[in-house]
């Protein structure tokens, strides 16, 4: 080790140079991730219209797309023990918070859409007193209820319930609606017209139609279903663009490409349990047919993918081919390392005194950008787990130092002895008076054997306390006897064995390693607790 450091006292370090040490790193790697990470990764995410030149009486209406959200509860994890389902929910809330929080707060954008999947298990058999408080954990996390934005919401196969299956509840539709809304709606925002599909019931209808044999033109659509709400809005002349919002993504090719922002793999049709991962051929084109929309957005895939479809006639905005953004989950547990959400803007050029959702037809533009979100399983994985380790070592290895050299102040300290009285100077009556007060001081037994002078032996101790009795945890003692000229004094020593000796040093290493450790950890738990709250509420 450098002189200089023992030269200022750095070598070896103290213990609380090593425990403050390490609460100040863990406070500040904390303060950071946990605060300043959102606002750095969410510093370059800007709505699209930004960049764009100012057009005179041009009204931007900011639409912020969400997708997959999946609220977790007790049905998400079922070989997890109670303790890790819980706390894996209250990591996924807190994120979902946060995410949130941040999000709308830099954002604020004028509408909101949710692509489905809200919540984890909304399609599951429960009852109504327990589905209640899950759709109200919903609307607690985005904190709807008190904002005044307006906010749009499409059913996903995790809400509803795809196929059938004993666990999907039949009441699902039911209680879907009577918390978010219709299964099938539209509305105008911006001079667009915007569609919300029930993809989940598109794609029952269509197994239906095919089992049966009809095509689209001459089927007859279910009541209410996502067929007929189609069929019937294409039956009008719509001169405003289309933007179509969709849970389940559109088919496209089988080797079709993502681009470059989507983290592995592809789209491709298939399907399974309570999913499907597009929706058929046939119904693909019957919506592109139907609809011509000049924009889609869907989800249920949980990574970014972009595509376009070839139209089958321009568009109101005059485009031959529709592009498809399938919008990365919001959710920091479905599969993706960055979550993120979709910013879409749509610019019409109006009169002044008009307002955003009653605008003349005009030429419009839509624009739309991806945001990501902090890889939160990513610090808690290569982060927050491998600092653990590594303040776990460093405490282990000093408290290992401290106690082999001596120094642990959770070992027993032997008591000082005093210094011997100078028997030169007195009578050998008060000399051997002396001598036996001594002993006895130090807890050594005194036998009178001899007459002969004392002859004073090295200054020895036994130290107290119950680690060096002769019963500790059943291990015998060691005597040490030293036999004194002159009056045959012979005075017995009890000395630990070397066992009982090794669990003295272990019993100390271990006391003042977790000692230390609650030392470390209370104030970054805090530090942790206050920037969650200051992240989810300020």
């Amino acid at each position: 080790m450098p002189g200089y450091l023992r030269n200022l006292n750095l070598w070896p370090p103290s213990h609380n140079m090593v425990v403050n040490g390490l609460r100040a790193t863990w406070i500040i790697v904390v303060l950071w991730y946990e605060v300043c990470t959102f606002d750095h990764v969410l510093h370059d995410c800007q709505w699209p219209d930004t960049h764009q030149p100012d057009a005179p009486n041009a009204r931007i209406a900011r639409v912020l797309v969400v997708a997959d959200p999946q609220i977790a509860d007790h049905r998400s994890y079922p070989n997890r023990n109670f303790l890790m389902k819980a706390l894996g929910q209250f990591i996924i809330d807190l994120n979902l918070r946060r995410s949130w929080h941040s999000t709308i707060n830099r954002m604020q954008p004028h509408a909101v859409v949710f692509l489905g999947d809200l919540m984890d298990n909304g399609r599951a058999t429960m009852s109504n007193s327990e589905y209640n408080p899950y759709a109200a954990r919903f609307f607690d996390i985005f904190n709807l209820r008190d904002l005044s934005i307006p906010t749009f919401f499409l059913p996903g196969n995790h809400d509803l319930g795809l196929g059938e299956e004993f666990s999907f509840s039949l009441e699902a539709a039911t209680r879907y609606t009577s918390h978010f809304g219709p299964l099938n709606h539209k509305t105008t925002i911006g001079n667009h017209t915007v569609l919300f599909i029930n993809a989940i019931g598109l794609v029952e209808e269509d197994v239906v139609r095919a089992d049966r044999g009809y095509s689209y033109d001459n089927w007859p659509a279910v009541a209410g279903g996502s067929v007929e709400f189609v069929k019937r809005f294409s039956g009008h002349e719509h001169a405003s663009p289309i933007v179509l919002f969709t849970h389940i993504p559109l088919a496209r090719p089988f080797d079709a490409d993502c681009g470059p922002l989507r983290e592995r793999g592809t789209i491709r049709q298939g399907h399974g349990l309570g999913y499907q991962n597009t929706l058929s051929n046939e119904a693909s084109q019957f919506l592109l047919r139907s609809l011509g929309p000049s924009l889609i957005f869907s989800g249920d895939d949980h990574d970014y993918c972009e595509y376009s479809h070839p139209l089958p006639f321009p568009s109101a905005s005059g485009s031959t081919a529709a592009r498809e953004i399938t919008v990365k989950s919001f959710s920091m547990a479905m599969g993706i390392h960055q979550p993120g959400f979709q910013l879409l803007s749509l610019i019409s050029r109006v009169p002044v005194m008009e307002t955003l959702t009653q605008l003349p037809n005009s030429p419009p533009s839509l624009l739309d950008t991806p945001c990501f979100l902090p890889d939160q399983l990513g610090i808690y994985l290569n982060i927050y787990l491998p600092f653990i380790l590594l303040s776990v070592l460093s405490l282990l290895a000093f408290n290992a130092h401290r106690t082999l050299a001596g120094g642990n102040k959770h070992t027993h300290r032997q008591p000082e002895v005093s210094p011997l009285p100078k028997y030169s100077e007195r009578s050998p009556s008060r000399r051997n008076n002396d001598y036996e007060l001594y002993q006895r001081s130090l807890g050594q037994s005194v036998s009178e054997d001899s007459d002969e002078d004392p002859m004073l032996p090295l200054p020895v101790t036994k130290p107290a306390g119950p680690a060096y009795s002769n019963k500790f945890r059943g291990r015998s003692s060691s005597s040490l006897v030293f036999y004194l000229p002159g009056r045959r004094r012979r005075i017995s020593l009890s000395l630990p064995c070397s066992k009982a000796n090794r669990r003295v040093h272990e019993v100390g290493l271990l006391r003042g390693f977790f000692s230390d450790m609650v030392d470390v950890a209370w104030p970054p738990l805090l530090a942790f607790c206050i920037a969650a709250w200051c992240t989810t509420h300020v």
